[in-house]
């Protein structure tokens, strides 16, 4: 078991930075599956690639780790997408919710929430629901 350690503890730091990330940038919908896979294999791989030297299987799936990154990351926000909806609307008393999102496809980089806001426009409430990964706002006849 001391041979994975230090695998492990790298793949634990970089997921614990991209977990800190994901809940106060992103608010909890980056999502993270092909990434906590990648860390899984780094475990491994660590330990049996670079005992035996072979510094390039390694190095491959370091860098295959930067792309699914990216791909993983939200097009928008927390703070973008309020920013969007308050230019978009004249809203007062902005709150927001996390809610689930319905995907009918299988795609590991699409996020499974969305940001719900909620606000006032004079006497009138709107509902308005952000999909960060894509950036579009549609409005809300969710009964949430």
């Amino acid at each position: 078991m001391k041979d994975y350690l230090a695998g492990a503890i790298i793949s634990l730091l970089l997921f614990f930075v991209l977990m800190y990330v994901g809940q106060t940038v992103y608010r909890n919908v980056m999502p993270l599956n092909v990434i906590i896979m990648l860390l899984a294999f780094h475990v491994i791989f660590f330990k049996h690639l670079l005992t035996e030297k072979r510094i390039l299987p390694y190095l491959f799936l370091i860098i295959l780790l930067v792309p699914v990154v990216c791909f993983s990351l939200p097009a928008l926000t927390y703070h973008e997408a309020q920013q969007k909806i308050l230019n978009s609307h004249d809203l007062e008393e902005l709150e927001s919710i996390l809610v689930p999102l319905e995907n009918d496809s299988w795609n590991p980089f699409a996020a499974s929430s969305a940001h719900l806001f909620t606000g006032k426009s004079g006497s009138e409430e709107i509902t308005l629901l952000v999909n960060t990964m894509t950036g579009e706002i549609m409005p809300s006849t969710l009964p949430y």
